[in-house]
C-alpha cells in the first residue's frame, strides 16, 4: 500500500497510522480513496492500493457505516469475501434486480415534467369527485328548467300569446344553451375524474408490488444472514476470545477483556468480523480500542490505515 497525503507527503506499507500525527485524514475519506484511479489530482489523499472486493462495502472501515451491526449482517459480508455463497443468493440477486429496476423506473417518472403527472392525491380525487357531483346537480336543474320552459312555450302558443311565447322560447334557448355547456362539463369532469382513478390505481398497484418486492429482499437477505451466521457462527466466536485476549491490540492497559463484554461492542463486532474476512485492501480503523496500525494489521491480517477517531 502507498498512501499520499494532500500535502505531498508518502506513506507506505501494509500499516500506516494517521492518528498521532498532525493529520486531519478521517475513515470516510480512506474508504473514499481505496482503489480510486480517478487520477493525481494535487491536494487529494490518494491510496495505491488492491482494489477492494466483495464485502468491502460492509468491512472497509471500523466502526463500521451500521451504528449497531448484526452478527448476521457483518458475517454475510465475510461471506461474500471469502466466497461463500447462501442457498438464496440466486434468488436474492434476481429480486435485488428486479428491485433495483423498479426503483430506477420510478425515479425516471419522478423526473417527468411535473405539467403532465397527474395529481392523484387524497384531496385532488375529492376535489374532482366534487366537480362532477356539481356539475351533476347543475345538469339536473336546467333539465327541469328547460322542461318548465317548453311547457310554457306549448301553453303560451296554445293561448295564441304570441309575445309570451317569444319571450318564454328565447329564455328555453337560452337555458337550453346552458344546460348543454353543463352536459359538456360533466362530462369532462367525470373523464378527468376516470383517468385520476386510474391513474390512483396504477401508483397504488405499483407501490404495493414495490412494498411486496422488498418484503421478499429482505426475507432472502434474513435468510441469507441465518445462514452465514451459522456457517461461521463458531468462527466468530474464535475471533472475539481472541480479541479479548489480545492486550497487543487495546490502546489501554487492561490485559483482556471479558468477552460477554465484546458482546454487546459493535466495535469488537466489526474487528472479529474483519479478522475473518479475506480483504487485501487496506481497512480503515477509527476507533479507541486499537493501539496502533501495526497491531491492528497483525491481528486483523489486513492492510490497516489507522486514522484518529471521530469527534477528536
Amino acid at each position: 500500500m502507498r498512501l499520499r497525503l494532500p500535502d505531498g507527503t508518502v506513506r507506505e506499507g501494509p500499516a500506516i497510522d494517521l492518528a498521532d500525527g498532525p493529520f486531519d485524514v478521517g475513515a470516510d475519506e480512506v474508504v473514499a480513496a481505496v482503489g480510486d484511479d480517478g487520477g493525481d489530482a494535487t491536494g487529494a489523499l490518494r491510496i495505491d492500493c488492491p482494489q477492494p472486493g466483495p464485502g468491502y462495502d460492509r468491512l472497509g472501515r471500523i466502526p463500521v457505516s451500521k451504528p449497531t451491526p448484526s452478527r448476521g449482517w457483518l458475517l454475510a459480508a465475510v461471506g461474500r469475501s471469502r466466497g461463500l455463497r447462501s442457498p438464496v443468493a440466486d434468488d436474492l440477486a434476481r429480486l435485488e434486480a428486479k428491485l433495483a429496476e423498479r426503483r430506477d423506473r420510478a425515479a425516471e417518472e419522478s423526473e417527468a415534467d411535473e405539467r403532465e403527472r397527474a395529481d392523484t392525491s387524497a384531496a385532488a380525487l375529492r376535489e374532482a369527485r366534487r366537480r362532477v357531483a356539481a356539475a351533476g346537480e347543475d345538469e339536473s336543474r336546467l333539465r327541469e328548467r328547460v322542461a318548465t320552459l317548453r311547457g310554457r312555450v306549448n301553453a303560451h302558443r296554445d293561448a295564441g300569446d304570441d309575445e309570451a311565447t317569444e319571450t318564454a322560447q328565447s329564455e328555453l334557448v337560452a337555458v337550453a344553451t346552458e344546460l348543454s355547456e353543463v352536459e359538456t362539463e360533466r362530462v369532462a369532469a367525470e373523464q378527468r375524474l376516470s383517468a385520476l382513478e386510474r391513474a390512483a390505481r396504477t401508483e397504488r398497484d405499483s407501490r404495493e408490488a414495490r412494498l411486496k418486492l422488498e418484503d421478499a429482499v429482505e426475507n432472502r437477505r434474513r435468510e441469507a444472514r441465518a445462514y452465514f451466521a451459522a456457517e461461521l457462527g463458531e468462527e466468530f466466536e474464535a475471533a472475539l476470545r481472541g480479541l479479548a485476549a489480545a492486550p497487543s491490540l487495546m490502546a489501554t492497559s487492561e490485559s483482556s477483556a471479558p468477552v460477554a463484554d465484546l458482546e454487546a461492542d459493535p466495535v469488537a463486532y466489526a474487528l472479529a468480523a474483519v479478522r475473518l474476512a479475506d480483504l487485501s485492501a487496506p481497512v480503515a480503523v477509527a476507533c479507541d480500542r486499537v493501539s496502533d496500525a501495526e497491531a491492528a494489521a497483525n491481528w486483523l491480517d489486513a492492510p490497516v490505515v489507522r486514522c484518529r477517531p471521530n469527534g477528536e
